[in-house]
């Protein structure tokens, strides 16, 4: 059985290590990022404490993608890879999508218009990639 310790820096580990995930973004942005996948992930873990490691795994695996998931999809958002409405509509489904996996499917989650009236702030040129993290962040449940 591996130590709960070590599974939480494993998945640490592979978050920071995966460049593919925050490239897109600066520096601050990416570090805003990283943080909210780290917290998510250290949360999503420690919910498989008392799990021998098959099980921990088979728990943690769909959910721990969908945190990489949407952490690469905010972030091509967030540099303003979405730039027309039309794409940012199955933007908005698959990070739905994602939350419900990451935070369960009994959790509170934002309505596809607040989604739609946050993810439409890219076209304002005013707000940074770091702000716009921030302004997603806020309409999320918190880590735990």
């Amino acid at each position: 059985m591996t130590d709960f310790g070590t599974r939480i820096e494993r998945v640490i580990e592979e978050m920071t290590g995966n460049e593919s995930l925050l490239d897109m973004l600066d520096t601050e942005a990416a570090t805003e990022l990283l943080n909210w996948g780290i917290s998510n992930a250290k949360s999503i873990v420690t919910k498989t404490q008392d799990l021998d490691d098959f099980s921990a795994d088979l728990a943690l695996l769909p959910r721990l993608k969908a945190v990489r998931q949407s952490m690469r999809s905010i972030g091509n958002w967030a540099a303003g890879k979405y730039t027309d409405a039309e794409s940012r509509l199955p933007l908005r489904d698959k990070l739905l999508q994602n939350f419900k996996v990451i935070f369960g499917e009994d959790s509170q989650l934002p309505s596809a218009e607040k989604m739609d009236a946050v993810l439409n702030q890219v076209e304002d040129q005013a707000n940074t990639p770091s702000l716009l993290i921030l302004k997603l962040k806020e309409l999320l449940p918190p880590a735990g």
